[in-house]
Parts: C-alpha cells; structure tokens; sequence
C-alpha cells in the first residue's frame, strides 16, 4: 500500500511546492472515515481512493484534484457531511467531491431514477469543473480493474456496457486515452468474453508468426530517420482488442483482412520536422491511397494532433505509422490532464483547456432547447460520439460536425438565429438543398431570410443535436397554439353543422380523458379525437337539420404545423380546395382536382380562407425554373421573388447541365395573383428559360 509519504514524495516530484500538510490530512482522513469498511475482493475500501489518488499523481494533477481522489467516496459512503468536508479541506475540494458523488449517483442502466435526467444533472456537474469528470474517468478506471471480483454476472455486465457506452467516449472527448483504451478492453471482456478470447488468441498467433516483424520495422525506420538526420523516437504497438472488434463490426470484415493491426508512433521535437518526417516516410515507402490524416493543421475536437499515413512496410504489410511531437504525445495520451504543468512549483496552466470544452458547451446548449429527458440524452450522445467532418464559412471558420451532417446542421453550427432562418445554400459555390450531406473541406454559404422559420421536415434530415432540439422546440411550441386554435375552429365548425350555437359549456373535457379545454382542443386539431366523436356529442332532434353548406375559416393558422397543404397539388389562395383531417397531422388541403382525394379515408371538411381577414396568410407555391447556368443566375431570380414581397422557403437542384440547370423552387406568397406577378417577372428575367407551378 503507497504511504501517506509515498504519495506526498510523488506529487512533490512535479510540484515542489505542493501542500504537504493537506495530502497527508486528507490520506488520514480518508483512511479514518471508511474504518473497516471492506471491498468486494475483501481488501480494506481505502485501497481504491488511495489508487485513484495515485493515478491522479502521476498524472501531474494539482493538489486539490489528488485530494479528492482520496476523499471522492466519503459523502456517499461515510457519515461525513459536506459542511464538515468543507470546513477541514476548504470549498474548492468540498466542491470538487461533492460533484464526483454527484456524478457515482448516475446510472445508465438504472431503473428507478430516469438515465436521461441523471445524464443532465451529469454534464451540468462536468461544465462547472472538468476535474470533475477526470476524477470520475479514474475512478471507473479503478473498478474496472477490480470489477472480477463483483460475483454477479448480470452487475459485471450492467457496469460494463456503461462503461463502453458512457465513459469510454467521454475520455475520448477528453482525449484521456491513457483510461479510454484500457476501460475500453475491460469491458469488452466482461461483455463479450468469447469474442474477446478470439481476437486475443489471434493476435499472439500473429506475435509468434511474426516475432521479429516489429523489431526489423523499427530498425528499418530508425535507419532511415538517421540518414535524414532527425532524432526520432520510434515505437511499435499493437491496435487494441475492442478497437479491432469495432472496426470488424463497421466494416463488416474479419479479423485477417484488417491490415493495419500493427501502428508504428514516431516522436519528433518540432512540427516542422513532423511534415518533415512524412516526406521522408513517403519517399521510402509506398503509399496506401487515402489513408492520410492531418490532425495537425485540424486537431480533433479533443485537441488531439498527430499526422495518421499508411505504407506498405516490410513482407509487403501494411501499416500505419503516427508522426508526432512530445508535447502531442502526451496530449494525445492524458488529454485535458496534459494541460496542467508547473513552473517552480506555481501551476501556470489553465485548468480547463477551452478546445476541450467545446463538446460541453455544446451539449450545454442541447439542454437548454431540448424538450425532454430522453432528446437530452439521445441529442448529446451524438453531439459527443459521431465521427467528424470538417467544413469552412465563406471567410474561412471551421465548422466541426458529425459525420453525415447536412446543410442544416452547418446553419445551426454557425448560429441558432442562422438555423432558424435559413433557405438554401451554396456549397463549393454550387446551389444545394438543406438536406445535403457535407463532405470534408466543403465551404457552405448559408443563404437566410427574416421571413424563414423552421420546418417540421428538417428533423429529417438534421443531424446534429443542436439543430435537432432547436427545430422541435420551435416546432412544438408553435404546435400546441396552432393544433389548439385548430380545435376550437373544428368545435365551432361541428356546432355549426348541427345549427347549435357554440358553447363550451355544452363541452366535457373528462369524458374525452381530457384535464382541460385547451387539451381537448389540441387533441381534436390533431385528430386524436375524431370529429365523430364530437358530432355524437348532441343527439339529433327535429327542429336541428344540417347545414352542410358551412365552411371552415382558416386565417390565422400558420400553414406547415396545424395546416398543411398537400405536396400532391400545392394548392394556394384562389384554387378551389377540399381538405382532411388526419390524425396527428391536422388540416390537409388538397385542390378539389387532386387525385389523391377519393383515396383519403379520413374527414372531409370545407374550407374557406377569409379573404378580408386583417391576418396575412401564407401559401406555398412550388415553381420548376430553368435558368442559364451563369453565376448571376441564382441571385437574379432569388432578387425578382423577394423584390415582389415573396419568399423562398426551400430549393432544390433537380438537373444541372454544362448550360443550364433547373430549379425546384418553394415560394412563400399570399394568393393565386400574388403568383401569377411573380411568374410574369421571372418571364422577364433574360437567365430564365422557362418556369412553371408544379
């Protein structure tokens, strides 16, 4: 067991002036309070904050971050209380313990708290210190070392798959590899044993087929590196077994056709001998197409830096060697525990590097937007564990997204405000619609509108967390105005048609499962209640006929939540119209011409829209315009639709040729007339072909 000594001599050695007095109090106290208090394997429980703290050490952590390690389970598994912690340790450590017991309360797994509401108490905890959450890396760190001594499979099991899905990828977010790589394969273990033992058993057949393959590489590259004359550290590593079994199960492939098992790192002083030595390599050996990554010029989100190639080495092998420098490579190891350092015993680094950070921010912002626990949960594990691709603005900002992100998601990354409002943009110069996967390196110029608001379809399509908690946030709250408005216009509509007067005293919510009105509204605009329902309501009698004549005013209601007009026909102010009720959807216009009608099993409704209604309706037109492909094009016509008090709401390239390329535009206007002045100047514009509704 490491002495109270041990463990001062070993912080000591990094920082000088590091105190004493505080380790060695918090060593006994620790030792105290958890007594006689035993673990699973039946060593005394100081066993593991003292290992934790040990870690911590040789980490190069502060002293407040060391201490906690010795003190991270006294508030949950001593009688010691926050105030007494924090009268004898100060409040920064009382904090910090006091955030790690916050975080050992959650449970992925757990079943009489909500996971998603403990994972927002988590990353709230983890924005107020990163400390925090090394503290807790380390900890898990520890039980997964000793987790065999659990006895129940069905606790090893539960303990494991959180780890893999939780904490794994928040030290990769850290970039504190160092406890990712380790936990990573102990879990896996205790998940999949079988497959662990496989690939285990095939790697030592490859180090006893292949004993000297490592050692001759080595040699190979250190020789090269000297006749190049840089100083080079070089060393060979085995891929891990769960990092193996990942790439097996995404490539779908088997162990013998992965050709990179074996990584090669070379160390280098500076970065410029870093590009230095990938010229070297290149020259030397052949290279594997496509294989080349430059973390350098743009770190992964974890400030990880390092430039990835893949040769063909020795007995025409491949495989991938890492040129880095020392500052990297401890980075690339430790992560934000890397950015502590001291000079003369003074810490003269932040304790939070801002890049790692980014991911919390980001989440942060999730929460803030997102409408429950579970879009908490599902929005921030893909903010945090999706492959990235990088994109630039106009100016040249880097925007870093998930790997399959859109056009939207750019929008979002840029801004909220820029999300919300946007209708197209220009990726490589070229017109795209918003739902277009980016690609590494695109430059996106996000085209906006103040008139622009989002679309229900956009959660297709996005991506990201952000984009996709701000879109049904907007959404939701403006459906529950839109669908409740809709309802009380239906309830008035089916009194009218049974020659009642309307009167919501005649309405009983509790006999629709409904608490108030206003649910009872919503519930009827959404069609969750069926207007048959509604009409059963009062009984037939001889003096009430119906008036089927009746319409349905719809002004006022926002088209695209409450009332949709159907993508079959377009119909717009001035079309004779017929709508539906469909149930979770609301209100489907349609023309009366449409053919989809006779296959509409739902209610039909008349409809009017109130012409003289102070309130401004919108309708949806779609326009098929064929212009000259000249780089003016686009912004003659996106002028001539905004210069008549229109507005485009989507776009879309349907064909693009060497002179000209047709556009599927959505334009948001106010009537059949307000079409027919747009169609008539777009007939003028000389890069337009011809254009058309469709």
């Amino acid at each position: 067991m490491l002495t109270s000594s041990e463990l001062i001599n070993l912080v000591k050695g990094y920082n000088p002036k590091a105190n004493a007095n505080l380790l060695r109090k918090a060593y006994i106290f620790a030792m105290e309070a958890h007594g006689v208090q035993k673990r699973a394997s039946g060593a005394p429980y100081f066993y593991h904050p003292l290992e934790v703290a040990r870690f911590l050490a040789e980490l190069k952590l502060d002293v407040a971050t060391v201490v906690t390690g010795l003190l991270h389970d006294i508030l949950e598994d001593t009688k010691v209380s926050f105030e007494e912690l924090e009268e004898i340790f100060g409040a920064e450590v009382a904090l910090l313990v006091e955030g790690v017991t916050k975080l050992s309360k959650i449970s992925y797994m757990a079943t009489e708290i909500h996971p998603a509401e403990n994972f927002q108490k988590f990353i709230f905890a983890t924005s107020h210190d990163i400390r925090i959450l090394v503290v807790k890396l380390v900890d898990r760190l520890n039980n997964m070392r000793t987790i065999n001594h659990i006895v129940s499979i069905a606790k090893r099991k539960k303990i494991a798959l959180e780890t893999l899905e939780i904490y794994a990828p928040l030290a990769e977010c850290i970039g504190m590899n160092i406890i990712k790589d380790e936990i990573e394969d102990l879990a896996f273990y205790n998940l999949h044993p079988e497959e662990y033992s496989a690939i285990a058993l095939k790697l030592e057949k490859i180090r006893n087929k292949d004993s000297d393959f490592v050692f001759d590489t080595k040699s190979e590259l250190e020789k090269v590196f000297k006749d190049a004359g840089i100083n080079a550290s070089i060393s060979g590593r085995e891929k891990k077994i769960y990092s193996i079994w990942k790439k097996m199960q995404k490539r779908n492939i088997s162990f013998e056709q992965i050709n990179d098992i074996i990584a090669f790192r070379v160390v280098v002083s500076t970065i410029q001998q870093c590009y230095l030595s990938l010229g070297i390599i290149h020259t030397h050996f052949q290279v594997v197409p496509g294989r080349f990554k430059d973390y350098i010029s743009i770190p992964k989100l974890n400030n990880y830096r390092s430039l990835h190639t893949s040769v063909i080495g020795q007995r025409h092998q491949a495989i991938e060697i890492q040129i880095r420098t020392e500052e990297m490579h401890r980075v690339a190891d430790e992560g934000v525990a890397a950015h502590w350092s001291y000079k003369n015993g003074d810490v003269i680094a932040e304790k939070d590097n801002s890049r790692n950070n980014v991911w919390i921010k980001s989440i942060i912002s999730i929460i803030q937007t997102a409408g429950s626990p579970e879009e908490i949960m599902n929005y921030s594990k893909l903010e945090m564990f999706e492959n990235r691709v990088f994109c630039f603005t106009p100016r040249g900002n880097l925007i870093i997204l998930p790997y399959g992100a859109t056009a939207i998601d750019f929008a979002y990354g840029i801004h909220t405000i820029i999300g919300n409002t946007c209708v197209g943009a220009k990726i490589n110069g070229k017109m795209a619609s918003l739902r277009t996967a980016l690609k590494n390196g695109d430059q996106i110029d996000v085209i906006t509108s103040p008139y622009q608001h989002p679309q229900a379809i956009w959660e297709n399509f996005a991506v990201t967390g952000k984009a996709k908690s701000n879109i049904k946030k907007i959404i939701k709250a403006r459906e529950k105005i839109e669908f409740t408005m809709l309802g009380l216009r239906l309830s008035k509509y089916i009194f009218s048609l049974k020659n009642i007067c309307f009167n919501e005293d005649l309405i009983d919510p509790q006999k629709n499962s409904c608490s108030s009105l206003d649910k009872f509204y919503f519930n009827v605009g959404k069609g969750i209640i069926s207007l048959n329902r509604i009409r059963n309501i009062f009984p037939k009698s001889e003096n009430q006929v119906d008036v089927y004549e009746n319409y349905l005013y719809l002004s006022g209601l926002t088209p695209g939540v409450a009332v949709h007009f159907a993508d079959c026909c377009h119909p717009i102010l001035g079309d004779r119209v017929i709508s539906v009720l469909v149930p979770q959807t609301g209100i489907v216009i349609h023309t009366t011409s449409c053919s989809c009608i006779a296959k509409n099993e739902y209610d039909f409704i008349k409809v009017k829209w109130n012409q003289n209604d102070e309130t401004d309706p919108s309708f949806i037109a779609r326009l098929q315009i064929v212009i000259e492909n000249k780089t003016e094009g686009f912004s003659l016509i996106t002028n001539i639709i905004s210069s008549n008090n229109a507005n485009i709401t989507n776009l879309k390239v349907e064909h693009r040729g060497i002179d000209f390329f047709s556009l599927l535009v959505d334009v948001k206007l106010k009537d059949s007339i307000h079409l027919g002045e747009i169609l008539a100047a777009l007939w003028m514009c000389p890069a337009v072909r011809s254009v058309k509704r469709i």
